[in-house]
């Protein structure tokens, strides 16, 4: 690996780490606080709902002054003080605006991973590459859960008081983040020796529009119902490091699953890897919804291995099929968007199903969306990868695009 793909590695593992300690423990945090579930999923989507506004415009400012370390750096420390404010706020509103500060700053940094890794990338090879650099989150991720759990052991998640020490240090990492900001690779996009060969109305192709379409009803169902798997795991009776590792069985399959999963879609297609995840989650989310200990959550969400494991990576990469060196900051932010609104919507949504029938029904809610998100996907989402050799099934190889729809020239 080069010096680039080290520091992307490093910067990918701390932008991920980050959520060893605020995936489990921000919705336990605001339970301890005293906010109903309604208002738990209000303030999770709050951050997307503020990223929603705000990414296109990041994105596009970011494209046109062909820059990314100076937002990194602005977004890590705008995290870093939203998270380390927890131990003194004091209602929903003060959370509220916490939370949509630094969930916002968080999906940014992320997001702007795919660029960056994006402009080192080979034409073809945007899957293999970003898993390779993104699979170092995964690891990063345990460290930082399993360290939550050995502090928390003792008491559990139970009273702000032993969780204050979590919000008190684990924001610091995002320090780091703007410190290594400093020596990211950022490479200029090349200069352009022919006119640009795409109207700027035509930005987004159909095939894409249709695939963020559906990626929204995904999140929706996916993450609405994981802000509560860790309030769930309480109500199994998990407690101490059952919190802190709800995650962990997820991540540690997502690691595995993540390695091939880019390099699988290089070769084989975008859309067949994207069909094992689509198709895994509605039956995934109704083994939530007949859990009855602990144990039968952590084996479920084992499962999120082949969901984020697969996703995460693809389609960072089926958007980079679609760009050029011209809009790919632009269009990876409409992911983020999209990412933004469900991240909004799902746990506001499922917040309300759970405070008005209960966890269980909330999850069969969930799955059945991720069911409509499936037959969705199966039925109008084409292939993005033009290098993919397909698997010679036709209900997975589903015709690339048309040649007026075809990928941005480089």
């Amino acid at each position: 690996m080069t010096r680039d793909g080290r520091l992307l590695s490093l910067y990918l593992g701390l932008t991920t780490s980050v959520n060893g300690f605020l995936q489990p423990f921000v919705p336990i945090y605001l339970l301890e606080a005293g906010l109903s579930k309604s208002q738990i999923g209000l303030v999770a989507g709050s951050g997307a709902l503020l990223a929603f506004l705000l990414q296109p415009i990041l994105g596009k400012l970011s494209d046109r002054l062909d820059a990314r370390r100076p937002f990194i750096v602005v977004m890590s420390l705008v995290a870093a003080m939203a998270y380390l404010s927890f131990p003194f706020l004091r209602g929903a509103p003060a959370f509220l605006l916490a939370v949509a500060l630094g969930a916002n700053a968080g999906l940014y940094m992320q997001g702007v991973g795919g660029v960056l890794v994006g402009r080192l990338a080979a034409k073809g090879r945007g899957g293999a590459t970003y898993a390779a650099y993104r699979v170092w989150g995964s690891i990063a991720y345990v460290f930082v859960a399993l360290a939550v759990g050995l502090i928390l052991k003792p008491v559990g998640g139970h009273g702000r008081a032993p969780l204050n020490l979590m919000f008190e240090t684990g924001p610091l990492l995002f320090i780091g983040i703007a410190i290594l900001a400093r020596w990211l690779p950022d490479p200029q996009r090349p200069v352009d020796t022919e006119p640009d060969p795409k109207p700027r109305h035509a930005l987004i192709r159909p095939n894409l529009r249709r695939f963020l379409a559906v990626d929204f009803l995904y999140i929706v169902s996916l993450y609405g119902a994981t802000n509560f798997i860790s309030i769930f795991m309480q109500h199994v009776g998990g407690r101490g490091l059952f919190l802190s590792c709800v995650f962990l069985p997820g991540v540690i399959t997502e690691t595995l699953v993540m390695k091939f999963s880019g390099s699988f879609s290089d070769r084989y297609g975008r859309r067949p890897v994207l069909a094992v995840s689509y198709v895994l989650l509605p039956f995934r989310l109704l083994m939530y919804s007949v859990a009855l200990n602990p144990w039968w959550v952590l084996g479920a969400q084992s499962l999120h291995g082949l969901n984020f494991g697969i996703v995460g990576a693809v389609a960072i990469a089926f958007v980079n099929d679609q760009a050029d060196h011209r809009t790919r900051g632009a269009l990876q932010a409409q992911l983020s968007l999209v990412t933004a609104a469900a991240g909004a919507v799902g746990p506001a949504l499922m917040g309300l199903v759970a405070d008005r029938y209960g966890l269980p029904a909330m999850f069969q809610v969930a799955a059945g969306l991720a069911g409509v998100a499936t037959i969705i996907f199966l039925l109008f989402v084409s292939e993005s990868n033009e290098h993919a050799t397909g698997t010679g099934i036709a209900l997975l190889d589903r015709a690339p695009f048309p040649a007026h729809s075809a990928p941005l020239a480089e």
